[in-house]
């Protein structure tokens, strides 16, 4: 059911126009809805017509047969519901705001209940403006919309003729609060000063005026307070002592009475009061105050107005004090982040000059080292290919000289084996002459013909020169070797100085893994080498380099064993050529792994899993060895579980760019 009560306003063509009729709604079941209708449009008969609406079902079906309506306000009752429920005041506002001409409507529930648990989110959405008890005495349902019809008014439609007459120009309405307090406290704070004063002259007769100059302190901090200032004219500030030295915390917030709150409290002075221009100032004791407020209690309302009136003001000025105090506090939250980053970047580039200037002086130190080793060296090796020669053609002289010299040539150029030929030729001897101790010895002494084990193991004499020759052709070839490496050495250390030279073509790349784990051998005695080498095309490479690269993977190999059981105490070694142009090394240990947070990291510079686990590290064995590996062309790739460590490195067989140097 809808009726029309009284339909006032302007007619207008729309929503949109600022002349467009106002229609209050009234959403009630009948009759009641007729009743609140009908004293509702007492109170607005110049401002808008009042339709009502059962349900809001209905409300919003009107809203949308008439969308030249403007609804400025909604009075709804209330029916007995549970939070979230179809009936309840939070759902049903929800349902009125989902029309946008009643979106901006201000809501009145009318309610004869005690307890609202079904408005919680009308209250946090500033979608309730009001809540009247019903019953309630007649005009209060006009009064109170009329008063939320102005206050619409006044947000909405300033420029409307109804609005100019309802509101004044600075946004109050015209008609003034009943109550003494509420009017007070819509005047400016001096006016009510003055009626404070006023009031209170009537009652102790005229006081006597204070003319007091700037800096004056009208209350010292932490007195006691018996007295307060009416301040008439000037200006006074609140200074609060701190170990930073005095605060200044209000500067024209502090009222138009000094004194009044520590006063009212009985407390001493949390603020000293000091007159920052000349004022102009009444004295009233706690006696003449309390008497003044004794005999005229309309005093009371002017001396609660004044003090709101300070509070608001301090509160604001205390708010926004809060807000600065934010502000700063991320200004100098983000000022500290840059600072820190700035004296963390000044902390590593501190520590790299330090690494810089470590590893220069390791440089210099390694090119002089290297210079001077580096005759002694060559000499060593050239004396050792002289004592060669010369021992073949002293065992040529011997009486069994050709049996000499065919088993000192055989052991000093023997190539390295893998261990399963090694293991065969040993049980072809063992085959043919039963015994597996004599054919430990021929195999030692380099004799791997069936034929001549056998002729050997015949004649004992020949087979004591057998194994001493072959004892001198293992040893020249040791030192051989260990020249070699001590110049491959020396050119190392010298390349770390010094541009590299030129790679070097068909370089056999097991010699390079033998003759690392020969040098290796003291690192390496109680640790059981498996070699699993496959077949491989001669390479391009600088030998030395990548010798290092072998010796430092070998190294983390071996401290990766740390001091285990023997079970554990073996690397394999796995050389296969993928295809034609690159070969791959696999090194494997059956250590206890590498953290898997950590593995990412294995390869920067100076970054080491050594530390407090197996010994010390400086961290740049495998730094080195990817440079090695990356200045060659090749790739480095390290996976580790816990039992098995594997490094594989893919080599191209065509060596390094041309005009690559490798850094190390």
């Amino acid at each position: 059911m809808t009726e029309v009560f009284h339909r006032g306003g302007h007619e207008g063509t729309g929503a949109g126009d600022p002349r467009a009729p106002l229609c209050v709604l009234v959403v009630a079941p009948e009759p009641l809805a007729s009743s609140i209708a009908e004293e509702v449009a007492r109170g607005l008969t110049d401002i808008a017509e009042v339709v009502c609406a059962d349900n809001v079902a209905a409300a919003c079906a009107q809203s949308s047969a008439h969308p030249d309506r403007v609804v400025p306000l909604v009075l709804m009752t209330a029916s007995p519901a549970s939070p979230g429920s179809p009936d309840s005041i939070d759902t049903r506002i929800a349902t009125l705001d989902a029309r946008p001409v009643l979106r901006r409507a201000r809501v009145l529930l009318l309610t004869d209940r005690a307890f609202h648990d079904d408005l919680s989110l009308s209250v946090d959405r500033h979608r309730l403006h009001a809540v009247i008890r019903i019953p309630c005495s007649p005009g209060v349902l006009a009064w109170h919309a009329r008063a939320q019809a102005v206050r619409w008014l006044s947000a909405h439609r300033r420029t409307d003729p109804r609005t100019r007459a309802l509101v004044a120009t600075d946004g109050r309405p015209v008609a003034q609060p009943e109550s003494d307090l509420l009017r007070l406290l819509e005047l400016e704070t001096q006016e009510v000063a003055t009626q404070l004063l006023a009031g209170i002259e009537r009652v102790l007769g005229p006081r006597p005026r204070l003319l007091l100059p700037p800096g004056t302190h009208l209350i010292h901090e932490g007195v006691d307070v018996d007295a307060v200032l009416v301040v008439l004219r000037g200006r006074v500030a609140l200074d609060h002592a701190s170990a930073a030295g005095d605060l200044r915390l209000h500067h024209d917030s502090t009222g138009s009475v000094v004194g009044l709150l520590s006063l009212a409290q009985q407390q001493r002075a949390f603020f000293t009061a000091r007159a920052t221009t000349e004022v102009e100032v009444v004295h009233l004791s706690f006696e003449q105050l309390d008497r003044a407020l004794a005999v005229d209690a309309s005093l009371g309302a002017a001396m609660a107005a004044v003090s709101i009136r300070a509070l608001a003001k301090r509160l604001r000025r205390a708010d926004q004090l809060q807000v600065e105090k934010t502000q700063l506090n991320q200004v100098l939250e983000g000022e500290r982040r840059q600072l820190s980053d700035a004296l963390h970047q000044l902390e590593q580039a501190r520590l790299d000059l330090v690494e810089q200037a470590r590893y220069a002086t390791l440089g210099e130190m390694a090119a002089g080292i290297a210079h001077e080793l580096n005759n002694p060296v060559a000499a060593m090796l050239r004396a050792t290919t002289y004592v060669g020669e010369d021992l073949e053609r002293v065992l040529a002289s011997h009486p069994q000289g050709r049996l000499a010299s065919e088993i000192f040539t055989a052991e000093r150029d023997r190539a390295p084996r893998t261990t399963r030929e090694e293991r065969a030729a040993r049980r072809r001897l063992e085959a043919v002459l039963g015994d597996v101790a004599l054919a430990q010895r021929l195999f030692d002494a380099g004799i791997e013909d069936p034929d001549r084990a056998s002729a050997l193991a015949a004649d004992p004499p020949s087979l004591d020169l057998a194994e001493a020759v072959a004892g001198i052709g293992s040893a020249v070839r040791n030192l051989e070797v260990a020249s070699r490496r001590m110049c491959e050495l020396v050119t190392s250390l010298r390349a770390y100085a010094r541009p590299k030279g030129e790679p070097v073509s068909g370089v056999d790349l097991h010699a390079g893994l033998e003759d690392t784990l020969r040098l290796m051998a003291y690192r390496l005695r109680d640790v059981e080498i498996e070699r699993r080498y496959g077949d491989l095309p001669p390479l391009r490479c600088h030998p030395g380099e990548l010798e290092q690269l072998w010796t430092n993977l070998l190294v983390n190999a071996r401290d990766a064993l740390g001091d285990g059981s023997k079970d554990h105490g073996r690397i394999t070694l796995i050389t296969d050529a993928p295809d034609a142009t690159r070969v791959r090394v696999q090194i494997l240990d059956k250590g206890r792994g590498i953290d898997p947070e950590i593995l990412p990291r294995v390869f920067e510079p100076r970054f080491t899993t050594k530390q407090g686990a197996v010994r010390y590290g400086l961290g740049l064995g495998l730094a080195i060895a990817r440079r090695i590996v990356d200045a060659h062309g090749g790739s480095i790739e390290l996976r580790s579980r816990p039992g098995c460590t594997r490094v594989t490195v893919m080599l191209p067989v065509a060596g390094p760019p041309d005009d690559e140097d490798i850094e190390t």
